[in-house]
C-alpha cells in the first residue's frame, strides 16, 4: 500500500485544466480496451497534444512512470506540461526525478540514458535499475517519439520490458517507421504493440488543432564552380559514347560476348543481371549493328522492342565490362584499361561503381551551394514585405559553420558552404527592415543588442540571475551580441530564446535540426525554411511539424514551409534522359540521394498536403506541387512566391479540400500504377469474339450447302461449326464480361485489388481484421492518376497491400511464382508477366489460391514456378520484358487522405 500511497502525492493532486479534443477523449473513453495487450500504440501528428494525453493516461494508470524520450527537450516537456496544466503548482520534493537511477513517482529520461545504463561495464547498475523498479510494484514504461526505437539503444529497451512483464506501456509518435524493413516493422510492433489509433496532419486542421499550411520548393542553379565540373561530365560522356559507338573492335568484342553467342548456356548468369544482355543489345542496336538472334529468341523479344540508348544503358553496359564481369570482355583487350582510365580523369567512376547521372560530390556540391544562400534572401525578403512584423521564420541547417563566425563579421566575407553562421552573415547584411536576426544551436547563442533586456526579463521571470547570462559584443557586427551562459542560464537557454522568439524581439531565427528540428515547440513559426539535406521519413515529418503547430494569439496563422533546391539548369543534362526531365517517384527507399531532387522526392512522402493545381486531393508526395522548374527558375520561383504570399488563398485551399472529403476521412496508404492487365483482357474478348464469328460463319455456310451438295456433307459440316460454336460460347462469354468489368483503368486496377485483397487473406497476411470488412476505394490524385486505397484495414495492413499491389504490376524482379498471361493481336501473339507477391507465394497453396482469384476477377493466366528450370526460362523473359519496356511499369505509392 505505501507504493500506491506515494503514488497519490502526484497523481491524486492531478486534474487536467483544458478540454479534450474528441480524438483525446475517444483514447481516454477506451484506454482500457486498448490495453487488453497492455499496450497502447498513438500515432498523431506533431502539435496534436501527444504529450498532454500521456500525462493523463500515466494518471490514470495510477502507476510509478518511466517515461524515455529521445531528446533533453523532448525529456523536459513532461515537467513542463504537468504544470499548469494539471497543477497550479509545482509538485513536491520526490514527485518528478530526470535520473534513471533515482527514480521517483514520474521519471522523465533519455533514451540515452537508459542505453548508457544497459551499456556500463558489469551490468550492475542495470540490475539495480530493475530491482528498484521491480520493488515498487508494477509501472508505466512510456516510448516518446516511439519512432527513435529503432536506433542502436533497442536492446537496452528490450531487456528492461523482459525485465517488467507486468509493466504497461504507451507508445507515442508523430512518424511511425513505415519507410522500414518488414523485419523492422515486426520488431517495433512487438515492442510497442499495433497501432491503436493514427490522426494524420489533414485531420488535424480540420478541427482545427493544426494550421493551414503550404509547402513551396524554391529553385537555384549551381555556381560557376559546378557549372564548369557539370559541362565537363556532359563533353566527357557525349565524346566517350561517340568513341564507344564507333569502335569496330569493341563492337565486334561484344558481338562475340558468350551471353550473346551462346544465352542458353548461361541463362542462370543471365538472370542474375538481364540489365547487361539488354545494355549490350541496346548499344549494338544504336551503333547500327544487327543484332543476334540467339538472345532475342531467348529473352521473346523483337529487335524493335530494344529501347534507345541512354545514361542508364551505357552505365551498366560500363560496369559490367569493367567490374561485374570483366572476363567476359576479355577479347576488348586494352580498351578496357583505356575506358578505365579515361573514366576517372573525368571523374565518372565513384566508389567503384560508373557513375553517369549525379554523383554524391556533386550531390555535396549543389545540396550545399552558395546560391541556395540566394534563396534564402528571397524568401526572407518576399516574406518580411508580407508579414512584417507578424513574421516568425525558423531557418533550419545541418551544420553551425562556427569557425568561419570571425570571417562572417567582415565585410568581404564570402562563405563557402551552406550553414547556420553563413545564413545568419547573409540575412545580417540584408538589412530587413522590421526584423532581428538571432541564432540558436547548442555551441553558439546570437541575439540582436536590442533583445538583451527582454532577454534578462525573461530569465528573471524563470528565477535566473543576470550573471548567468553573460553577453559579449561581436567585434565588426554592431547591433549583435553573443550569450554563452552558465549554470541555470545554460539549463534554460532554448527555452529563453524560445520566449525572445515568440514575442518578437527575435523574428528570424537561425539553428540546426539537431537541436530545434524535433520536439522543439514555438507555435508562433509561420514560415520555416528548411536548409537540410535530410531526407529521412521522420525527421522530414518533424522538422515541418515545427512550424503548422496552431498559436492561440493568431488564430487566423497560416504557415509556409520552404524546401530548397539547386538544379542543373540546362534540360538537356543526363538526368532528362532518365525520364521527362525527373521521374518524380522514381527513388526507392534504400537508394542513394544524389541530388536534390532526389531529396525532395524522398522527403515529400513523409507527410500530406494541398496540391498546387485545380484538384482537391491532400496527399504526400512531390508531384502535388506541379513543379516545372525546366521552363525557367525564375518564373517558377515567382509563381511559388506569390503563391507563397496568399496566405487566404492557402486557408481556401485547405477548407475547399477537406470539405470534400468524407466524415470519417483519414491517412491512408495507396497505389498508383501506371499500368494494369486490361489491355490482354480486351484482346482475349477480340480473340474469342473473332473465333466465335468464323465458327458462326461456318455454320451459316454449312446450311447453304445443302442445297448444293449431298446432305451427309453438309449435315457434319452443320454439326462439326456448330459444337465449335457452343463449345466457344462459355469462353466467348467469359471473356465478354471481364472486359465489361475491367474495360477502363478504374475498373481493372478494382478486380486486381478484389484478387490480392483474397489472395492475402487466403494466405494468412492480413493479421486484424477479416477481410471481408475491407472493401476497395478508387481514387484520382493531384495529377488525375488512377490509384486504389483500402478501406477497414489497419494502416500496417494496408502497407501490407500496396506493397503486394506494387510487386504484382511493378516490374518483376525474382519472384517464386509468376502469372503468364497469352493473349493475340492480330496474327501476333501477346504475352505480358506478374509477379506473384511475396506474402503470397511463400508457400504453393496460397499462391493457387491467388491464382484461382486471378482468374476469376482478373482472366485466363498460367501460373508459373520459377524454380525449375522451364520456370527461370520464363522468368528470365519476364525480366527482359520489363528491361525491355524501358522501366516503364511502376506503381507508385503514397498517403492520402480520404
Amino acid at each position: 500500500m505505501a507504493g500506491i500511497e506515494s503514488t497519490e502525492l502526484l497523481f491524486g493532486r492531478m486534474r487536467f485544466s483544458g478540454r479534450w479534443r474528441d480524438y483525446q477523449q475517444r483514447v481516454l473513453d477506451e484506454h482500457e480496451t486498448h490495453f487488453t495487450d497492455d499496450r497502447l500504440h498513438l500515432v498523431a501528428a506533431p502539435g496534436s497534444g501527444k504529450t498532454v494525453l500521456g500525462l493523463e493516461l500515466v494518471r490514470r494508470l495510477g502507476r510509478r512512470t518511466i517515461v524515455l524520450a529521445p531528446t533533453r527537450i523532448i525529456r523536459d516537456q513532461w515537467s513542463q506540461r504537468l504544470v499548469p496544466l494539471f497543477m497550479a503548482e509545482p509538485p513536491v520534493e520526490g514527485c518528478l526525478s530526470s535520473d534513471l537511477e533515482a527514480p521517483a513517482i514520474l521519471t522523465a529520461a533519455t533514451y540515452q540514458a537508459l542505453h548508457a545504463i544497459w551499456a556500463s561495464e558489469g551490468e550492475a547498475r542495470f540490475r539495480t535499475l530493475c530491482e528498484v523498479l521491480r520493488a515498487s510494484g508494477p509501472v508505466t514504461l512510456v516510448f516518446d517519439e516511439a519512432h527513435h526505437l529503432r536506433r542502436e539503444w533497442w536492446n537496452a529497451l528490450q531487456a528492461l520490458t523482459d525485465a517488467l512483464p507486468d509493466a504497461r506501456i504507451v507508445a507515442l509518435t508523430a512518424t511511425p517507421p513505415y519507410d522500414a524493413a518488414l523485419a523492422e516493422w515486426v520488431r517495433y510492433e512487438a515492442m510497442c504493440g499495433p497501432i491503436d489509433l493514427e490522426i494524420g496532419a489533414p485531420e488535424l486542421v480540420r478541427r482545427g488543432d493544426l494550421c493551414p499550411h503550404g509547402d513551396h520548393v524554391f529553385f537555384s542553379t549551381p555556381d560557376t564552380e559546378a557549372l564548369d565540373l557539370l559541362e565537363n561530365r556532359r563533353r566527357a560522356i557525349a565524346t566517350l559514347l561517340q568513341e564507344m559507338r564507333t569502335d569496330t573492335d569493341l563492337l565486334d568484342a561484344i558481338e562475340r560476348h558468350p551471353w550473346l553467342t551462346e544465352p542458353l548456356a548461361y541463362v542462370e548468369q543471365i538472370l542474375d543481371a538481364p540489365e547487361i544482355v539488354s545494355a549490350m543489345l541496346v548499344h549494338l542496336a544504336a551503333s547500327g549493328r544487327r543484332l543476334p538472334a540467339p538472345p532475342l529468341d531467348l529473352l521473346g523479344i523483337r529487335a524493335r522492342d530494344v529501347p534507345p540508348q541512354n545514361p542508364f544503358w551505357l552505365e551498366t553496359l560500363l560496369n559490367a565490362m569493367l567490374f561485374h564481369t570483366p572476363d567476359m570482355f576479355a577479347a576488348a583487350g586494352d580498351r578496357l584499361h583505356r575506358l578505365l582510365t579515361a573514366l576517372h580523369e573525368h571523374g565518372l567512376i565513384e566508389g567503384g561503381t560508373v557513375r553517369l547521372g549525379e554523383t554524391r560530390r556533386i550531390f555535396a556540391l549543389m545540396a550545399g551551394s552558395r546560391a541556395k544562400l540566394d534563396s534564402i534572401a528571397a524568401i526572407a525578403e518576399a516574406e518580411a514585405a508580407n508579414l512584417g512584423g507578424a513574421l516568425r521564420m525558423l531557418i533550419l541547417s545541418d551544420h553551425v559553420r562556427g569557425a568561419e563566425l570571425d570571417r562572417a563579421l567582415h565585410p568581404d566575407y564570402a562563405p563557402a558552404k551552406l550553414g547556420v553562421v553563413p545564413i545568419f552573415a547573409t540575412l545580417r547584411r540584408l538589412a530587413l527592415r522590421g526584423q532581428q536576426v538571432g541564432v540558436l544551436t547548442g555551441t553558439l547563442i546570437l541575439i540582436p543588442a536590442a533583445a538583451a533586456r527582454a532577454l534578462h526579463a525573461i530569465g528573471e521571470r524563470q528565477g535566473i540571475a543576470a550573471s548567468d547570462l553573460p553577453l559579449s559584443a561581436l567585434p565588426g557586427c554592431d547591433g549583435y551580441l553573443r550569450l554563452i551562459p552558465l549554470g541555470k542560464g545554460a539549463d534554460k537557454s532554448v527555452a529563453m530564446m524560445t520566449a525572445l522568439f515568440c514575442e518578437g524581439h527575435v523574428t528570424i531565427l537561425v539553428g540546426t535540426q539537431a537541436l530545434l528540428g524535433e520536439g522543439w515547440d514555438a507555435p508562433a513559426i509561420n514560415s520555416l525554411i528548411l536548409a537540410s539535406n535530410s531526407a529521412a521519413f521522420m525527421l522530414s515529418n518533424q522538422m515541418r511539424g515545427r512550424a503548422i503547430r496552431i498559436d492561440p494569439s493568431d488564430p487566423g496563422k497560416v504557415a509556409n514551409i520552404w524546401h530548397l533546391a539547386t538544379i542543373d539548369p540546362r534540360p538537356d543534362s543526363a538526368a532528362e534522359t532518365w525520364g521527362e526531365h525527373f521521374n518524380w517517384g522514381r527513388i526507392a527507399e534504400g537508394d542513394a540521394i544524389t541530388s536534390d531532387l532526389d531529396l525532395l522526392e524522398r522527403r515529400f512522402r513523409a507527410f500530406e498536403g494541398i496540391a498546387h493545381s485545380d484538384s482537391a486531393a491532400i496527399e504526400s508526395g512531390v508531384r502535388r506541387l506541379d513543379l516545372q522548374p525546366w521552363s525557367g527558375v525564375e518564373a517558377c520561383n515567382a509563381k511559388t512566391l506569390a503563391r507563397a504570399c496568399d496566405r487566404p488563398a492557402i486557408a481556401e485551399c485547405w477548407r475547399r479540400s477537406l470539405g470534400d472529403a468524407d466524415a470519417r476521412a483519414h491517412v491512408r496508404e495507396t497505389a498508383a500504377p501506371n499500368y494494369s492487365p486490361q489491355r490482354l483482357a480486351s484482346a482475349d474478348t477480340l480473340h474469342w469474339l473473332g473465333a466465335s464469328a468464323l465458327s458462326s460463319g461456318a455454320f451459316a455456310a454449312a446450311l447453304e450447302l445443302r442445297s448444293i451438295t449431298s446432305a451427309g456433307i453438309a449435315m457434319t459440316g452443320i454439326a462439326l461449326s456448330g459444337a465449335v460454336t457452343v463449345a466457344m460460347l462459355p469462353k466467348l462469354l467469359l471473356a465478354a464480361r471481364l472486359w465489361l468489368r475491367n474495360g477502363s483503368l478504374e475498373r481493372s486496377l478494382g478486380q486486381v485489388g478484389l484478387a490480392v485483397l483474397g489472395g492475402m487473406h487466403a494466405a494468412g497476411a492480413l493479421s486484424d481484421i477479416d477481410h471481408e470488412a475491407a472493401s476497395l476505394r478508387i481514387a484520382h490524385d493531384a495529377a488525375g492518376r488512377v490509384e486504389l486505397a483500402v478501406d477497414g484495414l489497419s494502416r500496417a495492413d494496408e502497407r501490407l497491400v500496396m506493397e503486394a499491389l506494387a510487386e504484382l504490376l511493378g516490374p518483376v524482379q525474382n519472384p517464386r511464382y509468376l502469372l503468364e498471361r497469352r493473349g493475340w493481336l492480330g496474327p501476333v501473339a501477346r504475352r505480358d508477366y506478374h509477379a506473384v507477391p511475396t506474402v503470397i507465394a511463400r508457400r504453393k497453396e496460397s499462391a493457387e489460391a491467388f491464382h484461382r482469384l486471378w482468374k476469376t476477377y482478373v482472366g485466363s493466366s498460367r501460373l508459373v514456378f520459377t524454380r525449375t528450370a522451364d520456370g527461370r526460362l520464363i522468368l528470365l523473359r519476364a525480366r527482359a520484358k520489363s528491361f525491355a519496356a524501358g522501366f516503364q511499369r511502376r506503381v507508385e505509392r503514397r498517403s492520402a487522405w480520404l
